[in-house]
């Protein structure tokens, strides 16, 4: 085996009761570099991981780490953290009520006799975020933090042994754009000190930027591997899915009804002023704008889930109060929202109950009793219409993929015939495949004379999808773009609040 070898792993297998997740899989990580891990939702990119660090042990296979073979039986995550390997994941694993410096250190925190060295502490927690070249205050409270300073305190943790190797798993999905460029310096500097990264991702732009080499997994089976500067966005699609697509955003609707939802000087304490938004029948509207614009304050404030200083609603022409959820869903309104795990959805309750939480009303025995029955025909219905895959309505949504977690939020809101949808981050952390079926899903809501309101912060998503987009500055609408305007050029001079003279 090649000396800069870091990782190898020859002919892995990783069997299930019942399913095989891994088919013979081949993978390695070179010193210094990149190496991007890609394939659809349940492709066995996190399996392959997982089997690295220890948290699964192969069924069949090796594994050689910087060139040792690890005896597989008695293999384990703190063998694999031993041996220099580390693992930063896309959700945090960090104690809110802690300050940084606590959570960085946590279970490890170096004493004087009895008494904890928070001076030490502090020197080390600053050498740190020297090395990653990053300001931040290690006293705050990490609830206080920013999601791309947490990544930070993530990333600070992962470093304290000195790695040689580090699984960045789908750590930017998360993100905003400045905090992504931050991700990609931190890469440069790990990979110029020699250090591997394996980098799961689904954004493919992001493997193109950062990543030295790929590996493609299909259905558990390893398909190819090489260097990025060969293959163009096309062809590693292709590997992905295993087919081509021409036409990643389907054709927009072009007919359009009467207006559905409309919003008047809409102003909130601290995140959005004076705004004015309409959407109309067969109509998908964009927001577009920057961290920190008000994007998905406004959203959740059209759900009546963030506090109004002013502002009118009217749905359908007429004027409503919406000051909480219950009374938007009784006006029509349903929200997907960006954190599908923790607001979308009850991850303890099975497919079918989270399918028809919004509706439970119309699905009464005598007014009094659940009609469990009718609940499954509808979801069952419902879930067959979105192409879900599943093995069982009973099934627990958390054993579902991102994708298919994203169909049951929007069945949801299928089933109770909602008029008008709130999309936020829709296609947040799920593959390029199930990305192309919620555009399908996106697209189908409209022709079938619902109002789409999209909030992404993937510009490419928002031109392909969109009618009509509000570009959001520093909590203003920018402006409004239509039709054959709504470019790239034009959008990106709003973002950054250019105004032509």
């Amino acid at each position: 085996m090649a000396a800069e070898n870091l990782i190898e792993v020859r002919n892995c297998t990783m069997v299930f009761p019942g399913v095989k997740a891994l088919d013979n899989v081949d993978f390695t990580l070179l010193a210094g570099e990149c190496h991007g891990l890609v394939g659809e939702n349940g492709a066995g990119k996190s399996t392959l991981s997982k089997c690295i660090i220890g948290d699964y042990r192969m069924s069949e296979g090796q594994l050689f780490v910087k060139g040792e073979e690890i005896h597989i039986p008695s293999y384990t995550v703190r063998k694999s953290h031993e041996m220099g390997i580390a693992i930063v994941h896309q959700e945090f694993q960090l104690m809110e009520d802690l300050n940084g410096l606590e959570n960085i250190f946590i279970g490890r925190y170096e004493k004087r006799g009895p008494i904890i060295d928070w001076k030490k502490l502090q020197k080390k927690g600053e050498e740190l975020l020297e090395y990653l070249q990053y300001d931040l205050d290690l006293k705050v409270k990490v609830k206080h933090l920013r999601t791309a300073e947490k990544q930070i305190i993530q990333l600070a943790k992962a470093l304290l042994d000195n790695p040689d190797v580090i699984i960045f798993d789908e750590l930017t999905a998360v993100l905003q754009e400045d905090g992504i460029q931050n991700i990609f310096r931190i890469i440069d500097l790990l990979k110029a000190k020699g250090i591997g990264i394996i980098y799961i991702s689904h954004r493919l732009d992001e493997i193109f930027e950062c990543c030295d080499r790929y590996t493609v997994l299909c259905d558990g089976k390893y398909v190819n591997s090489g260097f990025v500067k060969d293959i163009d966005k096309g062809e590693l699609v292709k590997m992905i899915i295993g087919r081509e697509l021409k036409n990643v955003y389907p054709p927009k609707s072009e007919q359009f009804g009467d207006l559905l939802l409309e919003i008047k000087n809409f102003t909130s304490p601290t995140s959005f002023r004076d705004v004015n938004l309409e959407v109309r029948a067969g109509e998908v509207v964009g927001i577009s704008g920057l961290l920190g614009a008000g994007k998905t304050e406004l959203l959740h404030a059209i759900f009546g889930n963030h506090k109004l200083v002013s502002g009118e609603v009217l749905i359908k022409g007429e004027p409503v109060k919406i000051r909480n959820p219950q009374q938007a869903i009784k006006y029509g309104l349903g929200v997907i929202p960006d954190e599908r795990r923790l607001l979308g959805l009850n991850m303890l309750f099975n497919i079918r109950d989270n399918t028809t939480l919004a509706s439970m009303k119309f699905f009464k025995k005598w007014k009094v009793f659940q009609n469990h029955r009718k609940e499954a025909e509808a979801a069952l219905e419902i879930n067959k219409r979105l192409n879900l895959r599943y093995h069982s309505l009973y099934q627990l949504v958390n054993k579902l993929s991102g994708g298919n977690q994203q169909k049951v939020v929007i069945a949801k809101w299928m089933l109770r015939n909602c008029d008008v949808f709130l999309l936020d981050e829709p296609t947040r952390g799920i593959d390029v495949g199930a990305k192309f079926e919620i555009y399908s899903l996106i697209s189908e809501l409209a022709k079938a004379g619902k109002g789409v309101i999209l909030v992404s912060p993937e510009l490419e998503e928002i031109i392909g999808l969109s009618n009509r987009v509000y570009v959001m500055y520093e909590g203003k609408i920018m402006d409004v773009v239509e039709g054959e305007n709504i470019t790239q050029e034009v959008i990106i001079q709003d973002l950054l609040g250019v105004v032509e003279a």
